[in-house]
C-alpha cells in the first residue's frame, strides 16, 4: 500500500520539480566561465634573482596561477645594465611574446625599445615608470622625500648624510635619492655619495663623520645594515625596502625605519595589468601604490606584519 501511494504521489512531484529545474536551465541559462587560453609573459629583471624581489615574484607566481599565465624570468648579465635589458626586451618581442614586465635600469635608455615593444606587446613597468607603458609601483619622489625627512631626525644642520647610489639616475631609485638629497640640501645638511662595496662603506663609516646613512632599494639597505651591524657605534641607517633580512636588521635595531610598500601587490597587479591588456579585456587604470614608515616599535602591528613577513594568499 505504501509504495502504491508513493508512486502516486512523490514521483510525480520528483517529476515536476525536474521539469521546473529544466525549464529554469532554458530561461536563464548559467554563464560558465570557462578558463582563458594560457598566456606567455615575459619578466625582465634588472639585477639577479634574490631576496630584494623574492616577495614581488610571489605576488607574480600567484596572479600567474589565478590567471592562467605562464611566466618566464629573465636577468642581464650585469645588474643595472639598461643595454642588456634592451637586448632581452627587442629578442622577447621578435619572439612574440604577447606581454612584458620590465624593472627598467634607465628610462632613457630603454625609451626606444621600450615604445618598439609597446607597438606589439602589452609592456608594464615596475619600480620605474616609463611613458606610455602602464605603470605599477610607488610615487618614487614622494618616497625619497619621506626617507629624506626621517633622515633629519638623525643629523642636525651642518651635519653628514650618507646617500647610496645604486641605482641609475633614470630609475626609479635614482629619483629617490634626488629627490631625498635635495630636502636634505634645504633643510641645510650635507650630502654626499657612496657607491662602493658593504667593506668600503664598513671603512668609511669607521671615521665617524657621518651621522646618518640611507639606501634607496632594497639590495643596498640589507648590504649597508650588514655593514653598520659590524661597527660598536655607527650612524642611523634608513632605506626602503621589505624583505626578511630587512625586518631582521629593524628588529635588531641596525636599521632606523624602512619605507614599504606592499611587493606581493604589486607584483600581482603588474601580472593582472598586463594579461588583461594582452587579451584585450577591459582594465581599470592604476594609481600609484601607497607606501609606509616601518620602525622597530611597530613591525609588528597586523598592518606592518603583511609587508615585513608576507604570505601568499
Amino acid at each position: 500500500m505504501s509504495g502504491r501511494r508513493f508512486t502516486r504521489w512523490v514521483l510525480p512531484l520528483l517529476m515536476l520539480g525536474v521539469l521546473l529545474l529544466l525549464l529554469l536551465l532554458i530561461l536563464y541559462p548559467v554563464q560558465i566561465q570557462r578558463r582563458p587560453e594560457l598566456l606567455e609573459m615575459s619578466v625582465i629583471a634588472r639585477e639577479a634573482d634574490g631576496s630584494a624581489w623574492a616577495t614581488v615574484r610571489q605576488g607574480m607566481e600567484q596572479a600567474a596561477a589565478d590567471l592562467n599565465v605562464e611566466l618566464r624570468f629573465l636577468y642581464p648579465g650585469q645588474s643595472n645594465s639598461a643595454r642588456e635589458q634592451g637586448q632581452l626586451l627587442r629578442r622577447e618581442v621578435e619572439s612574440g611574446a604577447s606581454a612584458i614586465l620590465l624593472f627598467p635600469a634607465d628610462r632613457e635608455a630603454l625609451a626606444e625599445e621600450a615604445r618598439s615593444a609597446l607597438a606589439k606587446a602589452a609592456l608594464v613597468t615596475l619600480e620605474t615608470d616609463m611613458e606610455a607603458a602602464e605603470y605599477v609601483g610607488v610615487d618614487n619622489a614622494a618616497l625619497g622625500e619621506a626617507l629624506g625627512s626621517a633622515a633629519l631626525n638623525g643629523a642636525r644642520p651642518g651635519e653628514t648624510v650618507l646617500l647610496v647610489d645604486s641605482a641609475p639616475a633614470g630609475s626609479g631609485v635614482g629619483e629617490r635619492l634626488a629627490a631625498a638629497a635635495e630636502l636634505l640640501v634645504s633643510e641645510g645638511r650635507e650630502v654626499r655619495y657612496f657607491t662602493g662595496t658593504a667593506d668600503a662603506l664598513m671603512e668609511l663609516l669607521a671615521r665617524k663623520d657621518v651621522r646618518a646613512v640611507i639606501a634607496f632599494e632594497a639590495s643596498s639597505l640589507e648590504w649597508a645594515a650588514g655593514a653598520v651591524a659590524r661597527l660598536e657605534s655607527p650612524p642611523l641607517l634608513y632605506g626602503a625596502g621589505c624583505t626578511a633580512a630587512i625586518a631582521a636588521e629593524l628588529e635588531q635595531g641596525h636599521i632606523t625605519s624602512a619605507v614599504a610598500q606592499n611587493a606581493f601587490s604589486a607584483g600581482y597587479l603588474a601580472v593582472e595589468s598586463a594579461a588583461r591588456t594582452a587579451r584585450r579585456e577591459r582594465a581599470e587604470a592604476l594609481d600609484t601604490l601607497p607606501f609606509f614608515t616601518v620602525r622597530r616599535e611597530n613591525m609588528y602591528e597586523p598592518e606592518y606584519q603583511k609587508l615585513l613577513f608576507p604570505v601568499t594568499w
